[in-house]
């Protein structure tokens, strides 16, 4: 089954209720170079003002790399980076930092400065600036503070903190400055569960007053979460850009990841739950079955699921376009030979089993009501087993309650264990077996 990448590519949407204006950022043609090694690009990349984008990707991907290219960290190889609308390597230091607040990766301060000290450094770029006053610094640093949690560590030396106050506190600061982007590597690491939810909470009150964020995050449940839009990279490249409900897309994710996932999509946003490295990544073949399944009207569903989370990636079918079993396979990016619906399978559906059955190692039949119609997987299961394949049927339930064929279903069967097949009552036996 090939993979389809999302095509959306447009700029990000803004907060609600926000006009469309001119992008905050432009890369075009971007390429960045770290020890003579190009690692980004080349990308072409556009921020809309008020856009809440959530950078994601593997490890390597070159995210971080883009967050410092946009903040002006790193110069790139070629291409440029625009700020709104003018050049990024022409603002002075100062300039730059009361429109762009950073929250850095990694921070190491090993000097004995308060908490209140250390977030009233994000006032520096404000110094001299149009009369600022004393007071207006220290009701930004209050309101950083408070906005974080860390009022009541005010007064606490800043060597004294976890590392997860110290997150906190890095933030705090970069809220101080009071500028209209924010930019954030990976803000959740060495922070709890509850404080990674306020830190998300608290972006998401940011963006929706208006201000642009950006950030990096490596979990993916929250940045589809709370992220309007995604930037997924791979290889120093952009993979796709779309919604989360675009981003979050399994054939997406184990071409990118390399990890297969199923989507559940209750709620305003859907979310992952992880199954397992695709089977070339995760061990050579030789030493893992292949499998091939027959299912059809929902019997395989149960015994793919309990395959996908083991590890291995069967073939699937016969079945029809509009069965759970087909539903099932293609959420899992499995390869799967489909039929139209009630209708006797059409002899080039039959010549596709037969490839993948001699491609398989190991077949097993799910228990499927069987009809005159699908009794085709049956015969192709006996020329199998008779040709030294492993083939295991599921027993459960009974043959007898399932063959509407009018006994040629329980002949077959019969047949198909005489030659050799294994029996067992449940996926799990079956899984179990392999």
């Amino acid at each position: 089954m090939s993979v389809s990448r999302p095509c959306i590519t447009r700029p990000g949407a803004a907060h609600p209720g926000a006009i469309p204006s001119a992008p905050v950022y432009e890369a075009a043609q971007l390429e960045v170079s770290l020890g003579g090694r190009l690692v980004l690009g080349p990308l072409d990349l556009e921020i809309v003002r008020g856009s809440f984008l959530g950078i994601v990707g593997p490890n390597g991907s070159g995210k971080t790399t883009l967050l410092r290219a946009l903040t002006g960290a790193l110069r790139p190889r070629s291409g440029g980076i625009d700020l709104e609308g003018r050049p990024l390597a022409r603002y002075a230091p100062a300039d730059l930092a009361r429109m762009v607040g950073v929250v850095p990766q990694s921070f190491n301060l090993d000097f004995n400065f308060t908490v209140e000290a250390m977030v009233g450094m994000g006032r520096y770029a404000h110094r001299g600036v149009r009369d600022q006053r004393r007071a207006a610094d220290g009701e930004a640093v209050a309101a950083a503070l408070e906005a974080t949690g860390m009022t009541a560590l005010a007064g606490r030396f800043v060597t004294e903190l976890s590392g997860g106050e110290r997150q906190r506190a890095l933030i705090a600061q970069t809220l101080a400055q009071e500028t209209p982007v924010l930019l954030l590597d990976e803000p959740l690491n060495n922070l709890d569960l509850n404080h990674q939810l306020e830190v998300m909470q608290l972006l998401a009150v940011l963006h929706a007053a208006g201000r642009t964020v950006v950030v990096v995050l490596h979990d993916l449940n929250m940045a589809a979460q709370y992220c309007e839009e995604l930037v997924l990279l791979d290889q120093g490249q952009v993979a796709a850009r779309g919604t989360p409900e675009d981003i979050l897309d399994p054939g997406l994710i184990l071409e990118v990841f390399k990890v297969r996932m199923t989507v559940h999509r209750q709620g305003r946003r859907p979310y992952l739950t992880p199954l397992c490295p695709r089977l070339a990544e995760s061990a050579p073949q030789a030493e893992r079955a292949h499998v091939h399944v027959i299912g059809g009207g929902g019997a395989a569903s149960a015994l793919l699921e309990e395959l996908v989370v083991r590890g291995y990636a069967p073939s699937v079918g016969i079945v029809s376009v509009f069965d759970t079993d087909y539903a099932t396979a293609e959420r899992y990016e499995l390869e799967v030979v489909s039929a139209p619906p009630f209708e006797p399978f059409p002899e080039e559906a039959v010549r596709e089993l037969d490839r993948l059955v001699d491609q398989a190692t190991v077949l097993i039949v799910a228990p499927v009501f069987f009809g005159r119609g699908n009794l085709a997987p049956l015969r192709t299961a006996i020329k199998a087993v008779r040709e030294g394949k492993r083939v295991m049927t599921i027993a459960q339930p009974p043959l007898s309650t399932r063959d509407l064929s009018g006994g040629e279903a329980t002949a077959l069967m019969a047949e198909l264990r005489e030659a050799g097949a294994v029996e067992v009552d449940t996926a799990a036996q079956a899984a179990e077996r392999l």
